[in-house]
């Protein structure tokens, strides 16, 4: 497993990730008029001692290699339909981080997967330090580059996690994908049929590798709490697909209440 401290470490200035994080905050919270969009560092500019009395439930957004490209949509969804904040951390703050273009070699991914994960284990204890998160209701979301870092992390401070436009599965892109959530946890993993880089029709995905699927079943198989979902005809990006926000909104809505099921399911 990736040595998070010794990743913090080499790459400079891991505190921006969440200082220059892209936020939601709902609105009715600290008496907000109308939802707050912007990065954490404006926020606090404008709203210095903000406070609630309601805690929040909050979602942590993963974005993809891209950085925060159609994190907007997540993000209004997330505030608007579900009523949770929202916090991305931004990736590319990082000094000197390394990126890529695929194919590329699996050296230079690797080295992005152990920034993902120390950059999720930071922006995490930054979470549970805010005073106004629930922090019996964080949710953890990833999609693409994002979604591999949410479905390895071994953490267990979240709820319930969100995989977006991933496979689950080793291959070109990483040779370290065992889920790291408890077996108990719930999961949603989502992806489209016609995936560019994650499907069996991907020109990434060597033709002669018979246990690439194409999704997150097989790794899910134990995870009795979880949900696959793959989108006919459709690409990576699953914005396109009508039915994406209603599966992400239900998901998180339902495992948000947790008198609304049996305590032994969970």
């Amino acid at each position: 497993m990736f040595n998070i401290k010794k990743t913090i470490k080499k790459y400079k200035n891991f505190d921006k990730t969440f200082i220059e994080s892209f936020i939601g905050i709902p609105s009715g919270y600290g008496g907000l008029k109308k939802p707050f969009y912007g990065t954490y560092s404006q926020f606090i500019k404008k709203y210095p001692n903000f406070k609630t009395n309601k805690k929040i439930p909050t979602v942590l957004f993963m974005h993809g290699s891209g950085k925060f490209v159609g994190g907007e949509t997540y993000r209004q969804w997330i505030v608007e339909d579900c009523n949770f904040a929202f916090i991305s951390p931004n990736s590319h703050a990082i000094k000197n981080r390394p990126k890529y273009k695929s194919p590329s070699s699996k050296k230079i991914y690797n080295e992005v997967h152990k920034i993902r994960q120390a950059e999720l284990k930071y922006n995490t204890k930054m979470l549970l330090d805010l005073k106004w998160t629930s922090k019996k209701n964080m949710f953890l979301i990833g999609s693409s580059e994002g979604a591999l870092a949410v479905g390895i992390y071994k953490g267990d401070e979240y709820k319930a996690r969100v995989i977006l436009a991933w496979s689950c599965e080793d291959g070109y892109y990483s040779s370290d994908t065992s889920i790291g959530a408890k077996t108990t946890k719930p999961i949603l993993a989502i992806i489209g049929s016609h995936d560019e880089y994650f499907s069996t029709n991907s020109k990434f995905v060597d033709d002669k590798d018979e246990n690439i699927s194409g999704h997150c079943l097989e790794a899910l198989l134990e995870y009795k709490n979880s949900k696959v979902v793959i989108l006919p005809k459709t690409k990576h990006k699953l914005l396109d697909n009508i039915y994406t926000q209603s599966e992400i909104v239900n998901f998180l809505m339902f495992w948000n209440n947790k008198d609304c099921f049996d305590n032994n399911s969970y």
